[in-house]
């Protein structure tokens, strides 16, 4: 049920951006500023969510990590996020909260979840805990297409609902970078 919420979460995300551009989903952040639920960064900023405040703060693409390799046609990139708890209880976390997003003009833009935990003790695990007050950094890495350059990791605020199973959505919050090749 978890990864089902996530996935959900996902798509609400993938089309809320659908409005952002013609061709879907527009990573130049001084064009979207007029969403007014929407927050925008860089690696290296810290953005501020309901319960935690986060930062990208690397970003690359490569061709195998860890004994990985991607399937043809496509590359990894590898995320470090830094997330800090700010809110006055524990949050439950997912891998699948950050998503990674590329921009398609020709389709829907694209948004990939991360690579299943297990290639890397730095990964962030599936499902963990972030403490009152507790600071924790992982990694994330996503297998997407050869050909784009430029991405967004974004994530959605839910809140639970009476009246919405799915949840009530709240900020999103995206981070554009162009990944350095390693």
């Amino acid at each position: 049920m978890k990864r089902f919420s996530s996935f959900l979460l996902a798509l609400m995300l993938l089309f809320s951006l659908s409005a952002c551009g013609e061709g879907g989903l527009n990573l130049n952040p001084g064009e979207n500023n007029e969403d007014s639920d929407a927050r925008f960064g860089y690696v290296g900023d810290t953005l501020s969510t309901e319960w935690f405040d986060f930062t990208v703060d690397d970003a690359y693409s490569c061709s195998e990590y860890q004994g990985y390799t991607p399937e043809d046609g496509n590359k990894l990139v590898v995320v470090t996020i830094t997330l800090k708890n700010d809110w006055g209880a524990s949050v439950d976390m997912w891998i699948e909260d950050f998503v990674i997003m590329w921009d398609d003009p020709d389709e829907d833009s694209g948004v990939e979840f991360p690579i299943a935990p297990g290639l890397s003790d730095d990964q962030f695990p599936s499902e963990y805990t972030l403490g009152i007050n507790a600071t924790k950094t992982g990694v994330s890495v996503y297998e997407v297409p050869q050909e784009y350059r430029d991405f967004s990791i974004g994530f959605m605020e839910v809140f639970e609902s009476n009246t919405n199973p799915d949840g009530d959505e709240g900020n999103t919050y995206f981070v554009d970078f162009t990944p350095e090749e390693r």
